[in-house]
């Protein structure tokens, strides 16, 4: 898969793909169903398949003393994400206060027609484009019949007769709720970052933890808590218990990720990359009256993990 960082780095290669445009933020099982339509259609037409993303999040960008929208996927992960597939390219727009105000017809016929010369363009019903979001899936059909390029609109993806979208998730992530988010995901969500230096506290009461920093200071971390997790690092798997939150016991203010390892014997981890999957939660972070309290809350935890990790390790 190729990768391009906006339009000007585009070649003749990709003129007349089958593509699709949108924030595609988390890749869910409904952006995945209609990027395997462009990947499908592409391949009957013998030609190349594209998808058209954003970065930051356009939301960020239109109202930037508003409260963020957090990313279910940062750029690299689309991209590890996508290379899995058979998609033929992903290109990143970047977005600023030139793209939102363009007006949405300008869009289609200098994005899509002038520079790629589209034979198909599909999205989904609700999908949006151009300045205010103006340019709706419907108006596309119609930019599609005057400047010749094929447009398929894909109705709304249910779960369960669930309507699967990254704002649902991003509200079950808020809530803890990783396993139902996975559902809608397809996958489990995840998140990377960095082996940091912590307070140590987890060695001395004998759960050495990874604290972790994450890439990426806009990516949606799940809602506080305890939760069963598999970790990766270089080519090592291992799972986990990771704590998200304040280490209430002790009166800590700091937001911290933190993963005792389990099976791991003293390992420097320090500075390495490190992956993040969220399996399950166990429960909520609790503030014990004393560390015996909390050690044997921890040594139940872990019995807990132990009896659950059975399946996943197939």
């Amino acid at each position: 898969m190729v990768v391009f960082n906006g339009i000007d780095e585009l070649d003749d290669d990709f003129k007349g793909v089958v593509v699709t445009l949108g924030v595609y933020d988390g890749l869910h099982h409904a952006h995945m169903d209609i990027i395997n339509q462009v990947i499908a259609f592409a391949d009957e037409r013998k030609t190349r398949s594209m998808v058209i993303t954003f970065k930051p999040h356009p939301q960020n960008v239109l109202n930037p003393s508003g409260p963020p929208v957090m990313q279910l996927t940062t750029a690299s992960e689309k991209v590890a994400i996508l290379d899995d597939s058979a998609l033929d390219c992903i290109l990143f727009l970047n977005v600023d206060q030139d793209l939102l105000n363009t007006d949405s017809e300008v869009f289609v016929k200098t994005m899509l027609v002038d520079k790629l010369n589209v034979s198909k363009v599909i999205v989904g019903h609700d999908y949006h484009f151009g300045k205010n979001r103006s340019g709706k899936a419907e108006q596309l059909q119609d930019y599609g019949k005057k400047y010749c390029f094929d447009v398929d609109i894909v109705g709304p993806i249910l779960l369960k007769n669930e309507p699967i979208r990254s704002s649902v998730i991003r509200s079950l992530l808020a809530e803890g709720n990783v396993e139902k988010a996975a559902r809608f995901l397809g996958r489990f969500y995840h998140l990377s970052g960095t082996v940091v230096h912590g307070s140590g506290r987890g060695k001395t009461l004998g759960f050495p933890t990874a604290n972790i920093k994450p890439d990426s200071t806009d990516k949606m971390i799940p809602s506080d808590g305890i939760y069963l997790t598999e970790c990766f690092t270089g080519k090592s798997r291992y799972f986990g218990i990771c704590n998200i939150g304040v280490r209430k016991t002790f009166d800590e203010q700091n937001r911290i990720i933190e993963v005792y390892l389990m099976d791991v014997d003293a390992i420097n981890l320090y500075g390495h990359k490190f992956e993040v999957k969220f399996l399950e939660r166990l429960r909520d972070e609790i503030k014990f009256a004393s560390s015996a309290e909390l050690i044997a809350q921890m040594k139940k935890d872990e019995r807990n993990c132990r009896a659950r990790i059975k399946k996943y390790k197939v």
